[in-house]
């Protein structure tokens, strides 16, 4: 079911002016934020590394953190993700946002500055591969079958990967990371293969401080 960010934004405006927590249940919705985004690269990358495109944001220094939004009675479905590299709170949202495919219904956020499309999120694909196997339980699934199929398209082979997961994987639908290097950190997050929206959030005079993600 998908919402719409009229619906959760005051909860999630309200949740970024008190740092002092890690997650806060406010009118129905469960805001969490789930750690931060490092790489060297000075833009975070938001995308499918199984699609076709992607967006970006800034980096924040130290880290950009990541907020996950989620009805209070249903926090293993996430419904947006908002990405805040800027101090400032936002107050709303821009009118119109960008079409985000996620054709294999994973999203991933990472600042690894390669120019590789696929490579900065295979261990997360990974990951992925042996949760969604897990989940099927032997049957057939059509998660997993369309993410086999979106590997197949990018000409990506998990004929070696491990299909038992690591425990407490994905648990709410998301899972941070370490890097390749080891030196920053990939988050993942499972959504609707039918597509995602990024829009900018703007701070009282106009300014750009943080990018939604609506899934679905």
């Amino acid at each position: 079911m998908s919402y719409d960010d009229d619906e959760y934004l005051p909860a999630l405006i309200t949740a970024l002016a008190d740092p002092s927590a890690q997650t806060w249940t406010i009118d129905g919705w469960r805001i969490e934020r789930v750690g931060l985004v490092q790489g060297s690269d000075d833009h975070c990358t938001m995308y499918d590394p199984l699609g076709p495109e992607g967006a970006s944001a800034p980096m924040r220094p130290g880290g950009t953190p990541v907020y996950l939004v989620s009805r209070a009675d249903a926090p293993g479905s996430p419904v947006a993700a908002l990405v805040h590299p800027c101090e400032t709170v936002p107050v709303r949202m821009q009118d119109w946002g960008d079409r985000l495919a996620t054709p294999s219904g994973l999203a991933v956020l990472h600042a690894n500055p390669g120019t590789g499309w696929v490579e900065p999120a295979v261990p997360m694909l990974k990951r992925t591969w042996a949760v969604l196997h897990a989940r099927a339980a032997g049957s057939s699934d059509w998660r997993l079958e369309n993410f086999r199929d979106m590997l197949r398209r990018a000409s990506v082979d998990p004929a070696d990967w491990p299909v038992e997961p690591v425990e407490g994987d994905f648990a709410n639908d998301w899972l941070m990371i370490p890097d390749e290097a080891g030196t920053g950190t990939v988050l993942g997050i499972l959504v609707d293969p039918d597509g995602s929206d990024a829009t900018e959030c703007l701070d009282a005079e106009g300014n750009t401080v943080a990018t939604l993600l609506t899934f679905g």
